[in-house]
Parts: structure tokens; C-alpha cells; sequence
């Protein structure tokens, strides 16, 4: 069996955070009482889970950690959404990643 390289655990770990702070924000959307979350379809879901993961790769994580996922509201759920609407793989471009943390900051 090969050995696995430095740099691919070092990929590995990095991608194990980001699945982990996507989780735990995603809890907190849920647990927030603001969040019609039955209502969301699983295709929103998932592209809630990738819009999370982009924005966590993308910014500090001092920056993150300030965020207070669980007082967003339905809508800043919706507006989040229809700013990644159109990623489709792609990186965020730096106005939607300023959208977006204006979202998730409440400086909006």
C-alpha cells in the first residue's frame, strides 16, 4: 500500500474543516427559528452546503467564526441562494463574496 503524501493530508484535513464549519453552520440555520428550513428543497439545500463551503474556503476564518448563523432569516436564506444561483462549480466572484458576507454580517 503507498504512503500517502504530506500534501495530501494536508487536502484532506482542509477539506474535513470546511465539511465541518459548513455542518455546524447549517445546524444553526436549522436550530434558528427564523429559517422556514421545511420549506427549502433539497436542491436549495445543496447549494446552501456549496455557497457555505465556497465562503469558507474564501474568507478569514476570524471573519467566519463572527458570523451568527443562527439569526439569519428566511429571506437572507433566499438572497444568499439567488447570489450563487449561478455558480455552478465556479468561484464566487468578489462583488456576490461582498453580497454575501454583507448578508451573513446583517450590514444590509
Amino acid at each position: 500500500m503507498a504512503r500517502t503524501s504530506n500534501d495530501e493530508l494536508g487536502r484532506r484535513r482542509f477539506q474535513i474543516g470546511k465539511e465541518q464549519a459548513v455542518e455546524e453552520a447549517i445546524e444553526k440555520i436549522r436550530h434558528g427559528s427564523a429559517v422556514d428550513w421545511p420549506n427549502l428543497c433539497g436542491d436549495d439545500c445543496r447549494l446552501l452546503r456549496d455557497i457555505l463551503g465556497e465562503l469558507w474556503v474564501l474568507i478569514e476564518r476570524k471573519k467566519w467564526e463572527q458570523y451568527t448563523f443562527s439569526t439569519l432569516t428566511h429571506q437572507n436564506i433566499r438572497d444568499l441562494l439567488a447570489l450563487g444561483a449561478g455558480m455552478d462549480g465556479h468561484a464566487l466572484s468578489g462583488t456576490c463574496l461582498e453580497k454575501m458576507d454583507a448578508i451573513l454580517s446583517h450590514k444590509r
